[in-house]
């Protein structure tokens, strides 16, 4: 996706498209948080470390759970509509931002919803017992990159917003950099489902028999996604200037909350905790997915308040314009009349067979009277309706 040559006139342009005019402000990616946002996203983020700490150390901590196959393709595919309708939005607001971080987020979302596709097929238990294709450690790999993954594309996304802006704005064509974006993200998901398909005898046991968590879970699985998910959450942070910026923080939190849940209290799958932890998962996917929806919502009731308030001011545009000229019809009759009738009798007094000079330029001083009475009438009209 590297960027065509640009012109000085480009860089007019990229400044022009990168200060934030009133029309952006109702964009997702550019408008700023204001209270009540940060306020909910704080209201979030505190309920999910509530149901964490009852999972692990509260009430819910001892809640025994069964083994239900046909949870994991419903939720998987829950969680890949719900990503890529949120690249799709993603998408579109680069269509009008041409931001290439806007870009890099889709691609993340896009990346997501596609490394579901290979997770799915080699979960054991959803088509056959041991996964439809590759080996009983196949999936807990891919899981691992799935989770890798979008915080990595987080982190970028973090850095690549704020830089010059020759290098924010995407100045090709939006048809290829969203062909770019979408080859992009096909072509690391079908990396990684061969190496952990192709791979995947040389792989580290993550997953025993019975659907345990292995040792190496906590090492392998849990320290890479802790680290990627804090080090995003920290650059989001200190770089926080959109209501995209917020809640990406708290999808963050919860890929950072899911690891300790994926292994305690109980480090197997169909577990209290991994129920849990699915939840999460999709609750991250939709967060981002319902501001956007908020937001377009928002933006349809803003339009139909613009599309009424100029309707109503067209129809009194409409009847001030009526009241005008029905003003001018009867303020101008009367010295048009009357120049007129002037007009006639200083005819009449040439046309004598002994012309009265004198009467016929008394005729026409009184025509020009009343023009200039007639165009101060109009100037006293147009003063009054300004």
């Amino acid at each position: 996706m590297a960027a065509s040559r640009h012109t000085p006139a480009d860089d007019q342009a990229a400044n022009r498209t990168t200060a934030v005019v009133p029309e952006e402000q109702l964009i997702l990616s550019t408008l700023a948080p204001g209270p009540v946002q940060e306020r909910l996203a704080l209201v979030v983020a505190l309920s999910i470390l509530v149901v964490f700490l009852l999972i692990t150390v509260g009430l819910l901590s001892g809640v025994r759970t069964s083994r239900v196959d046909a949870f994991v393709p419903a939720y998987l595919t829950a969680m890949f509509v719900c990503d890529s309708i949120t690249a799709i939005l993603l998408y579109a607001q680069f269509s009008i931002l041409r931001s290439r971080a806007i870009l890099l987020i889709a691609s993340a979302y896009l990346y997501t919803a596609l490394i579901l596709i290979p997770y799915v097929l080699t979960f054991p238990g959803v088509f056959v017992p041991t996964g439809l294709i590759g080996g009983p450690q196949s999936a807990g790999w891919l899981y691992v990159l799935w989770h890798c993954g979008f915080p990595l594309f987080v982190i970028i996304y973090a850095f690549s917003k704020d830089g010059a802006p020759n290098k924010r704005i995407w100045y090709g064509t939006t048809r290829s950099a969203i062909a770019g974006s979408v080859a992009l993200a096909a072509a690391l998901v079908a990396a990684a489902t061969f190496v952990c398909i192709a791979g995947e005898p040389w792989l580290p046991r993550l997953v025993l028999d019975g659907g345990h968590f292995s040792k190496l879970w906590p090492h392998f699985v849990g320290a890479p996604i802790a680290l990627l998910s804090i080090s995003a959450l920290v650059v989001l942070w200190f770089r926080r200037r959109s209501m995209l910026d917020l809640w990406l923080m708290v999808v963050m939190f919860l890929y950072l909350v899911e690891v300790p849940l994926s292994y305690y209290p109980d480090p197997s799958r169909f577990s209290g905790g991994w129920y849990a932890v699915r939840v999460f998962g999709f609750l991250a996917s939709s967060l981002v997915l319902i501001v956007l929806l908020y937001e377009i919502e928002t933006l349809y009731a803003k339009l139909l308040g613009a599309v009424i308030a100029q309707r109503r001011e067209r129809e009194a545009r409409l009847m001030t314009g009526d009241a005008v000229a029905a003003t001018i019809a009867h303020e101008v009759r009367q010295p048009l009349t009357a120049m007129i009738t002037s007009a006639d009798a200083g005819l009449r007094f040439l046309d004598r067979s002994m012309p009265n000079l004198d009467r016929a330029k008394e005729a026409f001083r009184r025509i020009v009277t009343d023009g200039h009475r007639a165009g101060a009438v109009v100037e006293n009209i147009r003063a009054n309706f300004k």
